[in-house]
C-alpha cells in the first residue's frame, strides 16, 4: 500500500531563511483544466482569490490553468464540462468542509495509482479555518496554495516532494512569508518533470475510465491501488 504524508509545519521563530530564487519561465505552455466542486460553500471572493493564486503559480511554471467553478450543493453547474475529467489534461478538486479522520491537521489528499498518476484530489476547509497560517496568509491565498500543492502531486507523481518550493514536505514560517509575497512556487526541476510527464501521458492512447458524477460531485472510483498523498499542517501551540 503506497501512502505518503506531507507535514507542513510553521515554525514561528529561529528559522534560517531558504529562498526559492527565481524560476526560469519555460518556453511554450501546457494547458490544464481543473474542475472545482465547492462542497464547503466557500464564499465567492475567497474562491476567486484562490483561483487567481493557483493560476499565477501555474502560469509561472508555463502551464495555463483553466479553473472551472462547478458550483455548490444544490447549485451544481452542468454545462461547462466539469465532468470531462481525464489525466493529465483535466483534473478535479473537491473542496470539503472536513474529513472523517482522527487527525485534525489534514489539509488535503491527492489520489495516485501504482503508476503515480491520478486525476482527483480533496481539500479540507475546517482545519485551514483554524490554522495559524492565516496570520500570514489570507484564507483565499492559503486555499490557492494548498490546491496548487495537491495538483502538483497529481502532475508530478510519486516522490514529488522537494527541499524547497511549494512542494516542500515541511513548510516553515519563511515559506509562508514567501507565499504571502507571491514567491512560493515550483522549482525548475519540478517544472521540467511536470511538463515531461504531461507530454508523455498526453501522447498515450487514452483508455476510457469509469467515473460517476453524483449530485454534481465528481467521483472517480478510487481503486484499491490508489492511495492518498496527504497535505498536513501541524502548528506548535502558544
Amino acid at each position: 500500500m503506497w501512502r505518503k504524508t506531507l507535514a507542513l509545519t510553521a515554525v514561528l521563530g529561529g528559522v534560517v531563511c531558504q529562498a526559492t530564487g527565481e524560476r526560469p519561465r519555460p518556453t511554450g505552455e501546457a494547458s490544464l483544466t481543473v474542475s472545482v466542486f465547492n462542497d464547503a460553500e466557500i464564499p465567492p471572493l475567497v474562491l476567486q482569490t484562490a483561483r487567481v493564486r493557483a493560476e499565477t503559480v501555474f502560469d509561472a511554471a508555463g502551464i495555463a490553468l483553466t479553473w472551472l467553478d462547478c458550483g455548490t450543493p444544490g447549485h451544481w453547474v452542468t454545462d461547462i464540462g466539469c465532468a470531462g475529467v481525464t489525466y493529465p489534461t483535466h483534473l478535479s478538486v473537491r473542496l470539503a468542509k472536513d474529513r472523517r479522520h482522527p487527525s485534525q491537521d489534514i489539509f488535503g489528499e491527492s489520489f495516485l495509482d501504482d503508476r503515480g498518476e491520478g486525476d482527483y484530489a480533496c481539500v479540507y476547509l475546517a482545519p485551514m479555518a483554524s490554522s495559524k497560517a492565516l496570520s500570514v496568509l489570507s484564507e483565499g491565498e492559503l486555499l490557492g496554495y494548498v490546491v496548487v500543492h495537491e495538483l502538483g502531486h497529481l502532475l508530478l507523481g510519486k516522490d514529488s516532494h522537494a527541499p524547497q518550493g511549494v512542494m516542500r514536505p515541511v513548510w516553515q514560517f519563511e515559506d509562508l512569508q514567501q507565499a504571502a509575497h507571491g514567491r512560493l512556487g515550483f522549482t525548475s526541476s519540478q517544472v521540467e518533470r511536470m511538463r515531461s510527464r504531461y507530454l508523455s501521458a498526453s501522447l498515450r492512447p487514452s483508455a476510457a475510465s469509469a467515473r460517476e458524477t453524483t449530485k454534481g460531485i465528481l467521483r472517480n472510483g478510487v481503486s484499491a491501488s490508489e492511495r492518498p498523498s496527504m497535505a498536513r499542517l501541524t502548528l506548535p501551540s502558544e
